[in-house]
């Protein structure tokens, strides 16, 4: 049975993987007005980088008695 924190970084890599899509889409469209939705979701994408790694780091704190 896995835990929340062996969960993590899947939950964690899908929505990775979701925001990099939308700052992809944003920097190849640059439609009118891209430039403040680049941002804010490059600034979360970044948060995600670092709760990525974060989460990697804290898989295993489940195990660790109850």
């Amino acid at each position: 049975m896995l835990g929340w924190a062996a969960l993590r970084p899947v939950l964690v890599g899908m929505s990775l993987v979701v925001d990099a899509f939308v700052v992809l889409v944003l920097v190849i469209g640059r439609h009118k007005g891209w430039l403040p939705p680049f941002i804010g979701f490059g600034m979360v994408l970044l948060g995600l980088i670092w709760f990525m790694g974060w989460s990697l780091r804290h898989r295993h704190d489940d195990d660790r008695g109850s």
